[in-house]
């Protein structure tokens, strides 16, 4: 991913006619194909499982939910794909049962608690990159607000519309990425870091271990 994302990064500054920090646009680059990995991995797990439409409606809740409220992330790139690939797929699972004929309930539950935990704490910035500025910290609470107003929107649209999996994959989606803005949100994916890591230094012990032929 690393090479690719490099590779494309002076292809495209040798194309450009502006002034590119070649280190910027190939973070970009990797950042982007990191994600279309990603989704590309997801999506075609779901079909697999026949879980297709549920994970679409969860996934793009919550990503673009996380875009502005922030969230934790496992420390390596392809601890976070692994976690996210096993947890939405739960996620889609669960949704077969759970029965629309509550959606009300659902749907006013979703709306208190994703308003509520946004107030108290978007956004959950990254420790990487913390976000000190007050103005900025404010646009991106707004930006949640927002988005999780139209997702609400959308979900009573596609109630209204007789698709209920969407319309209750919109809700999940909401609930699951206001849940990692929470200390217990941040938990779990510290729990996943920490596993996928044993099983990496497990794996390597194996390899170290064995018998060369």
């Amino acid at each position: 991913m690393h090479y690719l994302a490099q590779k494309l990064a002076r292809n495209l500054k040798a194309h450009s006619e502006q002034t590119a920090d070649e280190d910027v646009i190939r973070y970009g680059a990797e950042v982007a194909l990191g994600a279309l990995f990603q989704l590309s991995i997801f999506m075609a797990a779901a079909y697999l499982c026949g879980l297709f439409y549920e994970m679409a409606g969860i996934l793009a809740a919550s990503a673009l939910l996380r875009r502005y409220s922030g969230g934790a992330h496992c420390s390596k790139y392809y601890r976070c794909t692994l976690a996210g690939l096993f947890t939405y797929l739960f996620l889609a699972y669960l949704l077969r049962y759970i029965s629309p004929e509550y959606y009300s309930f659902y749907l006013i539950a979703a709306a208190l608690v994703c308003y509520g935990l946004i107030y108290r704490l978007a956004p959950v910035d990254n420790p990487a990159k913390r976000i000190a500025d007050p103005m900025q910290r404010r646009r991106l609470r707004n930006k949640s607000y927002a988005v999780v107003t139209v997702l609400l929107l959308l979900s009573v649209i596609f109630r209204h519309q007789d698709c209920p999996v969407m319309a209750l994959a919109l809700l999940l989606g909401l609930l699951w990425q206001s849940f990692i803005l929470t200390s217990g949100g941040g938990q779990f994916i510290a729990a996943w870091d920490r596993f996928l890591l044993e099983i990496e230094i497990l794996l390597e012990r194996r390899k170290h271990d064995a018998p060369s032929a």
